[in-house]
Formats: structure tokens, C-alpha cells, sequence
């Protein structure tokens, strides 16, 4: 009879589908083995059930099987008890768990100088080991000066080890000495002033979707600071000091032109995150001026890509999200780009999640074909797209649409036209302005495959309403169309 704590399902059930295992599952193999070398320093771990449940995990994750790893085997081996306790089990999946987030924080610390350099000198001034102040007051500029980046933090690092100098050398200040005050305030104030200028910019792009007033202190005296002051030095603050010109007078282009040089000469002062964040700002300046008409602004944004794409920061742990995909090839297909485009589709699909990969290939290369002008291969490469995604559903209709029109394929493309109608009106999940410009295509490409190629009035007509329709999906091949029979 089963006791208490175990029943069959639970101990027969796969050790593969908890919290644990979802978290190994995303670390590296380097990473694994710096993890195990971690369990089994006795310094850090001193439960050897750990280790074993570690090692049980780490044989599933090398096999790359997936499978075959119950509950009760996990247990049995971790603690070489045969009578499985479910109870216990996740108590010892918990405590590894904690061991993991132990190891990703030395592994964070270990990565970044400036958090050694602070807590030495913390060590030594709470320690008060006054024979080493000075040896650690160089070793904490020399880990200081190996730290390459430039971003506002390393400036708060600078405050902190001035300050713990500071304090270090408190009892033995001659009261008529100049200490390093200044440089605690300029450290502090160069920290602050970067740092209000980021977040100030990241409100100041998002006031336009969102309906909320930002309060930011001081702010009129840090822009007249950064104004009067040479900050010439200091990375960050040049950075978002003209990200937040761009946002509030983008109406001159030379602003725009310095961020796309600092980007060139100093991005790789900044860790990636941040330095995606710049990308970002420059991009959506791009956006912003493409969405107004000012179609040069395409170039510019493809090339921002493609300095993202060089520098991998359009990566999450070495994943290309489809979105990014998309942009890329979507930018590049505009401007002609399609040998480029070709390349990357095949080089980089590998990047995609696998999830997502097969689709997303199929329908972009699907869309190269078309710009091409290589009809029929854009049907056979549409077959091979999955209709249960509702973006990639209406998307490749799109395209279809398009295609059947330049195949001058007339009646599958009046049936597509009806079928999409239909598809459109039972949706839900669409928004309505989505909806409207959907609609819209199917209305113009129903009046356009009616009008004569000879009937010039009633082609002006239409293209005078496509043109003053604000909602219109497809909208410039459209107006293509009408412009080369007029």
C-alpha cells in the first residue's frame, strides 16, 4: 500500500516537467559545467543529495533525449532511498533550485570588476586591516580600469569606491588636507544626471501610446547643466542628451545625424542592453520620420538594423525574435535589398525559435518572390505556410491577393476576395482599424478589376480615393497598379 506521501501517479510522473528542469534547460553547456563545479564545492554546497539530483538532471540534458527520467527515479538516486516521498522530493528540487540562483549571482559578480573592487574596499574599512589599505586602494583602481564599458553605473561604482576611500582613510585626515569629496559629488552627480536623462527619454517615447504625465525633478536644471558643462567624456550622458534631443525637436535633422555618429565611434563603450536601448531610440526616430513620408528614412533604419544585426543585439540569449526577422527583411525588400535579404533568411533562420522557424521562412521567403516578380514560386512557397497563426493567415492572403492580381489570375482571385471578407467579418480578435484596412484592400482590388485599362477617368477617380483613405492595407502597390495604367 502506497504511504501517506507518495501515490503511483506522483512517483511515476516525469521529473522533467517542474520548475527545476525548465531552468537547467536554458543553460549553456559551459554553463552547466561551471554549475556542477559550483554544487560541488564544499564551500558553497555540503549536501551530497544535490549533487546527485544535479547529476541525474545533467545526464537528460547532455542525451538531449527529453525523456525517460521519472519522479521516483530522480529521488531514488539523489538519495538512495527506493521508497519515493513526493513531499521530499520537491523540497530537495527547491533546495537545488535556491543552490542555482546562489551560483547565478557568483556568476553575475564574478563577470563585473566594479562589484569586487566595491565590496574589497567595503571588506577592508569594516575589517579596519589598515596594512592593506593602500594595496586594496590599488587593487580596487586597477579592477576599476579593467572594467571596459562606460554606462551610468560605472559612475555610481566610481562614487561608491571614493566614498569607502573616503571612509577608509577618515581617521587619519589632516583637517587641513583637501580630501576627495569633489570626486564623490562629481561621480554622484555624473551617476544622476545620465540616468534622469535615460528614463526621461524612455518616457518621452512612450508619451505618444501612453496617456500619462511623467514628473521628473530637477529636470530643467540637468538639461541647462548638460547645456553649460563639457560632458564631452562621458558616454551616457552624450548618448541620452541627444536621444532626447532627437524626441523633442525632431524636426532637425543634424540632431539625428550626431546620435548616428556616437553611435558609430562610442556604442561599443555601452554593455549591450543599454546599448540596444540606444538602437531602439534611433530606430523609432527612423519609424517615426518613415511613417511621416519621408521615405530616405527606410535606408537609415535598414542600416541601424544591420549594425544591431552586426553587433548581436537583436538577439535574447542568442534567439532572433520573428519581429526582428521581420523588420529586416521587410526594410530590405523596400529599398531592393534582395540578395542581402536572401542571405540572411537562409543564414539566420537557424536563430529563429523552432517553434516559429518553418513559418517564418516560408512566408518571408514567400515575400522576396513576389518583389522579385517570381509569381508562381510565391503560391507553391505560401503552401507551405501554417494558416492557425492569424498574422501569418491574413498576411499571406495579402500577398495571395497581390499575386492572383499580377497572374492576372481573375477568378481565384474574386474567390480569395470573398473568402477573406468572410474570414475578416466572423474574426474577433482584430482590432477594428486592423479590420477596416483589410476591408479596404478587398473594396479597391474589387473596383479596380472592374474598371477597363482604357477607362483613365475612373481610374483617376479611384486612385484620388485610395490616396485620401487613411486605413488601407497595401496601400502603395495599389496606387502601383493604378499609376501604371494611367
Amino acid at each position: 500500500m502506497p504511504s501517506r506521501t507518495t501515490t503511483p501517479s506522483s512517483a511515476d510522473a516525469s521529473a522533467l516537467d517542474i520548475k527545476l528542469y525548465s531552468v537547467l534547460r536554458e543553460f549553456s553547456v559551459y554553463e552547466l559545467n561551471r554549475l556542477k563545479k559550483f554544487v560541488n564545492s564544499p564551500y558553497f554546497n555540503k549536501n551530497e543529495r544535490l549533487i546527485r539530483l544535479l547529476d541525474q538532471y545533467e545526464i537528460v540534458l547532455r542525451s538531449g533525449s527529453g525523456k525517460g527520467l521519472t519522479r521516483s527515479e530522480a529521488w531514488s538516486s539523489a538519495t538512495l532511498i527506493s521508497d519515493y516521498n513526493d513531499q521530499k522530493f520537491r523540497k530537495l528540487c527547491s533546495d537545488l533550485l535556491r543552490l542555482i540562483e546562489e551560483f547565478m549571482i557568483q556568476e553575475a559578480f564574478d563577470k563585473n570588476p566594479l562589484h569586487k573592487a566595491d565590496y574589497l574596499l567595503q571588506a577592508i574599512h569594516d575589517k579596519r586591516l589598515e596594512s592593506l589599505t593602500r594595496s586594496s586602494i590599488r587593487t580596487a583602481h586597477r579592477l576599476s580600469e579593467q572594467y571596459y564599458f562606460r554606462p551610468a553605473s560605472y559612475y555610481y561604482y566610481q562614487y561608491e569606491f571614493e566614498r569607502a576611500i573616503y571612509s577608509m582613510k577618515d581617521q587619519e585626515i589632516d583637517r587641513s588636507k583637501v580630501v576627495n569629496v569633489e570626486e564623490i559629488s562629481a561621480h554622484l552627480d555624473t551617476f544622476f544626471i545620465a540616468e534622469k536623462l535615460r528614463y526621461y527619454c524612455y518616457a518621452l517615447a512612450r508619451k505618444p501610446i501612453v496617456d500619462h504625465h511623467y514628473d521628473f525633478l530637477f529636470l530643467e536644471e540637468i538639461i541647462r547643466q548638460v547645456e553649460e558643462n563639457q560632458f564631452n567624456e562621458i558616454t551616457p550622458i552624450n548618448f541620452y542628451y541627444q536621444i532626447y534631443l532627437t524626441q523633442k525637436f525632431p524636426a532637425i535633422k543634424s540632431h539625428y545625424l550626431k546620435l548616428k555618429r556616437l553611435i558609430r565611434e562610442h556604442l561599443d563603450e555601452l554593455p549591450s542592453l543599454e546599448a540596444k536601448e540606444i538602437m531602439d531610440a534611433a530606430s523609432n526616430f527612423c519609424i517615426q520620420k518613415i511613417n511621416e513620408g519621408q521615405e530616405e528614412y527606410t535606408r537609415e533604419y535598414f542600416d541601424l538594423y544591420k549594425e544591431s544585426l552586426r553587433n548581436e543585439l537583436i538577439f535574447v540569449n542568442g534567439v532572433l525574435h520573428p519581429w526582428n526577422f521581420r523588420n529586416l527583411i521587410v526594410s530590405g525588400l523596400r529599398l531592393g535589398e534582395y540578395v542581402w535579404v536572401e542571405d540572411f533568411i537562409m543564414q539566420y533562420q537557424w536563430r529563429l525559435d523552432e517553434r516559429y522557424r518553418a513559418n517564418s521562412v516560408s512566408f518571408h521567403l514567400a515575400n522576396l518572390y513576389f518583389y522579385q516578380k517570381k509569381y508562381t514560386n510565391v503560391i507553391e512557397q505560401l503552401r507551405e505556410v501554417e494558416y492557425e497563426d492569424p498574422s501569418y493567415n491574413r498576411n499571406s492572403k495579402t500577398i495571395l491577393i497581390a499575386t492572383y492580381y499580377e497572374l492576372d489570375e481573375i477568378e481565384p482571385l474574386i474567390s480569395l476576395l470573398s473568402s477573406f471578407s468572410i474570414y475578416l467579418r466572423r474574426t474577433t480578435s482584430l482590432a477594428t482599424k486592423r479590420k477596416e484596412g483589410y476591408h479596404s484592400l478587398i473594396k479597391f482590388v474589387r473596383a479596380l478589376i472592374r474598371i477597363e485599362s482604357s477607362d483613365k477617368i475612373a481610374l483617376e477617380k479611384l486612385r484620388v480615393k485610395i490616396a485620401s483613405t487613411d486605413l488601407v492595407v497595401n496601400k502603395a502597390w495599389l496606387l502601383e497598379k493604378i499609376d501604371e495604367m494611367l
